[in-house]
């Protein structure tokens, strides 16, 4: 797919001026970077009973959401475990949905299953890429381009065809979707001002928002309270029935969650991958999985992790390390049961 000419401007420069663009190591200045995306791929989902489809198969409203408009949602399977999580966009009649590409073989399969005979094209988009830029010399730049920009994370702004969504953080923060001609583009317009940096330093930036992801190694880990969604606007508990539903809903409402999402800082050589398990000091059994980690400095990684919530405030090791995982604050609420 076109990421691959994104990837090809990464590694010649993309600023215009002679050489190669000095890339920040993982956790370096985070003020004004631009990151290209290839392990991301691009659904298009379109037809007359799109809206519809997607309205009985993700947690979050589907019909509230707006023309153009992003939401982060979910799909599950019928026990409540997160399948895929990733943002939604509606604009016109399609719907644009960013996946990891480890997920997308098994994603459109498994959701073509489901369409039957109502009027549904479940499509990749090849000639699709993905990029991101944060920091305000980037968010100007693109705003000149663009004429404005989504002011909230459930906003899109359109420049050609190119989609643009404001994500959390506390920067400004916007990922962009678009055919990949007019992608290299904006990529070299956009690299004037912003540093063009590794994928991981924009996975930093998800982890301290708060952000949580799913990849392979974690589909069908957790169910979707457990990664706090239901405190950054994930989930919709008034839309009706979607798969696993009714754990999502008896969760909730009639019980108590055991389990949920912490931020964490860990001393380590090496990141700890998505899915690894966390334990208790003294030992046992798993108490915990990393969702997702990054370097935040050198020798020093961020993640978060769902974690049992009694075990929270004892000290716990992630497998293969042996320091402490030492927790910090979330930049949102946590209710408190």
């Amino acid at each position: 797919m076109n990421n691959s000419l994104i990837n090809h401007l990464t590694e010649s420069g993309a600023a215009g001026d002679e050489g190669s663009p000095d890339f920040p190591a993982n956790g370096a200045s985070l003020a004004d970077i631009l990151v290209a995306m290839p392990d991301q791929i691009v659904l298009r989902v379109s037809g007359a009973d799109a809206s519809d489809f997607l309205q009985g198969q993700f947690s979050n409203d589907v019909a509230a959401l707006a023309d153009p408009g992003t939401q982060m949602t979910t799909w599950s399977n019928p026990k409540g475990r997160v399948l895929a999580l990733f943002p939604l966009t509606r604009h016109g009649d399609e719907f644009f949905i960013r996946l990891p590409a480890d997920l997308a073989a098994g994603f459109i399969k498994r959701l073509r299953m489901y369409v039957l005979r109502a009027a549904v094209v479940v499509e990749p988009l090849d000639d699709f890429a993905c990029i991101a830029v944060a920091g305000e010399a980037g968010a100007q730049a693109l705003g000149a381009l663009a004429g404005t920009l989504p002011a909230q994370a459930s906003e899109v702004g359109v420049y050609g065809q190119v989609l643009i969504s404001r994500v959390r953080g506390a920067d400004a923060r916007f990922e962009m979707i678009g055919p990949g001609e007019e992608m290299v583009a904006l990529w070299k317009q956009l690299a004037v001002v912003s540093t063009p940096s590794a994928r991981d330093d924009w996975h930093l930036q998800d982890i301290d928002a708060g952000v949580p992801s799913i990849v392979a190694a974690t589909s069908e880990a957790f169910v979707l309270q457990m990664l706090n969604l239901q405190l950054i606007d994930g989930v919709s508990f008034k839309k009706g029935c979607f798969p696993g539903q009714e754990v999502v809903a008896r969760m909730q409402y009639l019980g108590k969650l055991k389990r949920r999402m912490y931020r964490a800082s860990l001393n380590c050589d090496t990141v700890p991958v998505a899915g690894t398990d966390i334990h208790r000091a003294e030992g046992g059994s798993a108490v915990g999985k990393v969702v997702s980690a990054a370097f935040a400095s050198e020798g020093v990684c961020h993640l978060l992790a769902v974690l049992a919530i009694d075990a929270s405030t004892q000290p716990l090791h992630c497998e293969g390390h042996e320091a402490a995982i030492e927790l910090l604050d979330l930049p949102y609420e946590i209710e408190v049961a």
